[in-house]
């Protein structure tokens, strides 16, 4: 038989036991105490804060059989019992995420009129609430508004912006917020305590901070660790059972940012990922490292996520010696290149994260980096390394809008406004079959001027920032190059980025006739935005 997980065995069972939303819980035990327990309410919030867990206690509360009210629920009488063990026929849980349709609304809607069987209010607890249709929201709109004197619902939903003001306007609705750092992990010390685990504190701290504010998560996390086996839960096991970068490698990245040493850099992130490391993950850990350097440069560590004493030592010895335009940069970089690995478009997962190290490198040393010794080394002729080498092929690929003509590239032979609008098709031909959406949106791109070896386009500022993004630049540029014969730098510019007139050799194209479609494409499959009905 299977032995019960770690999550569901410590459920919370009373009020006082629901973490981190006491704004939630002093609501509700008020409304108990005056009996002003309202007909709907709406639990909106991040997964794994409680919403379900409040909702059964609310059940079990009003039902609850003690006789003071401060008291309830008792988890004693027989009706506490009969939902903590799952037994109650009043207690009705619906998951929206698998009854979706209108008829499953329809058969609730005619079975609510029915008298509880041993309680004396029936309590529905709707899950995933949003995952409803329109047609299932309309049926249960009447019914919700003014359902019959015994009957409560309650709904949840993690995506609140999806519900139908209709709905929202007839609940009672309480926002869970993600729980803090600290509630978490000496939650996880409780219950490590109670089941005979021993874990040291950094572990359980990493393990909330890998949880991201849900409790569910964290106990779960606990709960992979114990399986895992040892006396003792550490940190150094739980980066291991959870393929976590080790924070050697993310300082020793920063202090190569630093230093500007790029070839060092760059074998730290390709030992990193051939040693079977998430590359998002590993992001994501630099992203969190360089906000830590950031606030201890600007002078606001107290206000920082806590750290290990020897880990903050370590952090201010390197915000001494940044500079915080280069980590403010840094870190925009590689936040970008986690969202560029999720999309999961690359055969070379590492390659966001050493353009991102490139270029926050370039931007901060001279446009001369040494790609014109990367065959040999200047002072002593010995053969480059792979990493030398590697950094050669990302600098003269790697587009910067700041950054003049590639070092080392052939300058372009007459190449003015006529030939880029006439090579222009076959720019899109290239482009297409890897991105249509990208493809479409340079479409509908308006050609302003060619100067040197670099192209202008004026865009929406919805697109800019899609075209500015490491992949789909260096996706332009090369199409550009490929269809031109030239390396070429392409920019794009908003309105109010331009001076003057745009040029009179201009595309046919005009930001004018820019199909509404592509815009929503761009938002919503590329930048990870969501279409809200108003």
């Amino acid at each position: 038989m299977a032995s019960q997980a770690l999550y569901r065995k410590w459920r919370s069972r009373t009020f006082d036991e629901i973490i981190g939303q006491q704004h939630v819980t002093q609501t509700l035990v008020n409304a108990l105490k005056l009996d002003r327990v309202a007909h709907a309410y709406l639990f909106s919030g991040p997964r794994g804060t409680g919403k379900t867990s409040t909702a059964r206690l609310l059940a079990k509360a009003v039902n609850c059989l003690a006789e003071d009210v401060s008291t309830r629920p008792c988890n004693q009488c027989a009706i506490c019992q009969a939902v903590n063990e799952g037994r109650l026929m009043d207690l009705i849980e619906i998951d929206a995420a698998s009854n979706t349709g209108v008829d499953d609304i329809r058969d609730l809607r005619d079975k609510v009129g029915f008298r509880p069987a041993e309680t004396n209010t029936k309590f529905y607890i709707i899950d995933e609430v949003h995952m409803l249709s329109n047609s299932a929201f309309n049926a249960l709109l009447k019914t919700l508004e003014e359902p019959p004197r015994h009957v409560i619902f309650v709904l949840a939903t993690t995506e609140p912006e999806k519900i139908p003001a209709t709905i929202t306007s007839r609940c009672q609705r309480f926002d869970f917020k993600r729980i803090k750092l600290e509630d978490v992990a000496q939650r996880l010390a409780y219950i490590a305590g109670q089941e005979g685990f021993a874990a040291t504190p950094e572990a359980l701290e990493f393990i909330a901070r890998q949880s991201s504010g849900s409790m569910r998560d964290a106990i779960s996390l606990l709960d992979q660790m114990v399986a895992y086996g040892g006396e003792t839960i550490t940190l150094e096991l739980v980066q291991a059972v959870l393929g976590v970068v080790a924070s050697e490698s993310v300082g020793a990245l920063v202090d190569a940012l630093i230093d500007g040493a790029v070839g060092k850099g760059l074998d730290i992130i390709n030992q990193v990922v051939s040693d079977g490391l998430d590359p998002r993950q590993f992001a994501r850990e630099v992203v969190e490292h360089l906000r830590s350097v950031m606030l201890v440069k600007l002078g606001n560590d107290a206000n920082m996520t806590k750290l290990p004493e020897e880990t903050l030592a370590y952090v201010r010895h390197q915000a001494e010696r940044a500079d915080i335009a280069t980590i403010i940069r840094a870190t925009t970089q590689f936040n970008a290149a986690a969202i560029d690995i999720k999309s999961g478009l690359l055969a070379i997962p590492q390659l966001p994260l050493e353009l991102a190290f490139v270029e926050s490198v370039m931007s901060t040393t001279s446009p001369t980096i040494p790609v014109t010794t990367m065959s040999e080394s200047p002072s002593s002729g010995v053969p480059a390394t792979s990493s030398q080498r590697q950094v050669h092929r990302l600098v003269q690929s790697t587009p910067s809008v700041s950054s003049p003509p590639i070092v080392g590239a052939s300058a372009p032979v007459d190449l003015n406004i006529d030939k880029v609008r006439v090579s222009f098709a076959k720019v899109v031909e290239i482009i297409e079959p890897k991105n249509k959406v990208m493809a479409e949106a340079l479409r509908s791109a308006q050609l302003y001027k060619v100067d040197g070896n670099e192209i202008f386009f004026i865009t929406m500022p919805l697109l800019k920032k899609k075209f500015e993004q490491p992949i789909p630049q260096k996706a332009v540029n090369e199409a550009f190059a490929q269809a031109l014969g030239h390396s070429v730098v392409v920019h794009f510019l908003i309105d109010q980025e331009v001076a003057g007139p745009p040029t009179t050799h201009q595309t046919d194209l005009s930001l004018h006739n820019l199909d509404v479609d592509i815009l929503v494409k761009v938002a919503t499959e590329e930048l990870g935005g969501e279409i809200i009905d108003e």
